[in-house]
């Protein structure tokens, strides 16, 4: 009895130890399993992280729409400066109509007063139309050229202010262009028109624009205009 016990104890020891061997190498292999898993992910990624700039470079999906955005802001520049250009170059050819057509009609006549000159600043402001006319700068100065060639204001007249311009008296020195400077004894009508204006698209970097224009007249109907009260 005490034999077969031995035998049979012998004969449990021999079982389990495979069994245990078994186990041993199932988990090595599970783990082996796991790092052959997380070695071929990471190549995956690595594989994936490669080809992506080849993908992008590929890829035209929106392409479209990144040269609209790209190609907007430009286009909207363009425009703007060339909206403001034309606005300023029509602007500029009135402002010089209007100094001619002050300049032509004052030296029409033989005299005149302040109201029918303001009647006439009204009219020629008229013609800033469809601009606005409010801070237009205009000016009309008789100069008289004496026998020495010396010229002074005889009256002047003019509406709105701007930098940039010097007021007027009667008697102040005034100098003419040096066309006239052969004139003697001589009246010459001087209209003055000036506009400020502001650039649309300057967005605050382009200051205000200048321009206007000087022009000079002689009295059609005389030696001289007389303006009472100028």
């Amino acid at each position: 009895m005490a034999a077969l016990r031995r035998r049979a104890a012998r004969d449990g020891d021999g079982d389990e130890r495979p069994l245990l061997r078994g186990r041993r190498q199932c988990g090595l292999h599970d783990g082996a399993l796991l790092m052959r898993g997380w070695s071929d992910r990471i190549h995956r990624t690595i594989e994936e992280l490669c080809r992506a700039p080849i993908r992008l470079a590929r890829d035209r999906r929106g392409a479209a729409a990144v040269e609209f955005a790209l190609v907007v802001p430009f286009m909207t520049i363009i425009y703007m400066a060339g909206s403001d250009t034309a606005i300023a170059v029509s602007i500029n050819r009135k402002i010089h109509n209007a100094a001619g057509t002050i300049g032509d009609l004052v030296g029409q006549v033989e005299a005149t007063t302040p109201s029918q000159l303001d009647g006439l600043f009204d009219v020629t402001s008229s013609l800033m139309q469809p601009y606005d006319a409010s801070g237009i700068f205009l000016r009309v100065t008789q100069v008289k050229i004496d026998a020495n060639g010396k010229a002074t204001v005889n009256w002047t007249r003019s509406r709105n202010t701007m930098v940039g311009t010097t007021a007027l008296h009667a008697g102040d020195k005034y100098t003419l262009p040096s066309q006239f400077s052969a004139e003697k004894s001589a009246s010459i009508i001087v209209a003055e028109a000036y506009y400020s204006y502001e650039a649309l698209g300057g967005f605050g970097l382009i200051g205000p624009i200048v321009m206007g224009e000087t022009s000079y007249h002689t009295p059609r109907l005389g030696s001289e205009v007389v303006c009472n009260g100028c």
